[in-house]
């Protein structure tokens, strides 16, 4: 088993990267906001691995992160019934850690089933399985953190036209004491200024 590979990136796209490790160029699957994290002109990346015969299509799948608690997480989600590689690698690309911590452990299925690919079934399947496994993600305590405003903030933003990528950075400001609207406000000016 492979458990992590090291080189320089040949070639990215949207959803993988081709690193060069001596002299052999092997795919590796990675969240797509990773690729903001790491650039062909850094002369050696590190990616932790997971690796994954698949039997059906014939291939062998490898899955990297820039760090040892990515590929945690990422193990995590794919122990989950029914959360195969691709769809752990959407819900990571999707939410924060912290705030899929904090829907597990506040039991919130409501946060989950925002996730694209993600139905009722499946987020609460995934809140049962993970209820006791992630207490030992180093993410911080959850205990009655609120998703909702978050949540509805991303939603609107997406709404009106935003990736949620761009919704989710538009909205890492500090948000005590602030409404949804104010929120909302203060991401679309943010955003306003990047397409300039």
């Amino acid at each position: 088993m492979i458990s992590y590979l090291e080189g320089k990136i040949e070639h990215s796209g949207d959803r993988f990267v081709i690193l060069n490790t001596g002299g052999i160029g092997y795919k590796v699957n990675i969240v797509p906001k990773l690729l903001n994290s790491i650039s062909k002109s850094q002369d050696k990346v590190k990616l932790f691995v997971h690796s994954q015969l698949n039997m059906r299509e014939g291939t062998f799948d490898m899955y990297g992160f820039v760090d040892r608690e990515g590929l945690e997480l990422f193990n995590l989600l794919i122990s989950v019934s029914g959360i195969g590689p691709k769809n752990a690698l959407n819900i990571m690309s999707s939410v924060e850690p912290k705030h899929l911590k904090a829907a597990v452990v506040n039991n919130d299925p409501e946060y989950l089933k925002k996730i694209s690919g993600l139905g009722p079934k499946t987020a609460q399947r995934l809140i049962l399985e993970l209820q006791n496994k992630v207490d030992y993600l180093e993410i911080g305590d959850m205990k009655g953190m609120d998703l909702g405003q978050e949540g509805e903030a991303m939603e609107a933003l997406v709404a009106l036209g935003y990736t949620l990528s761009q919704a989710k950075d538009a909205l890492k400001e500090d948000a005590k004491g602030k409404t949804l609207e104010q929120r909302v406000r203060e991401a679309l000016k943010l955003l306003g200024k990047n397409r300039r």
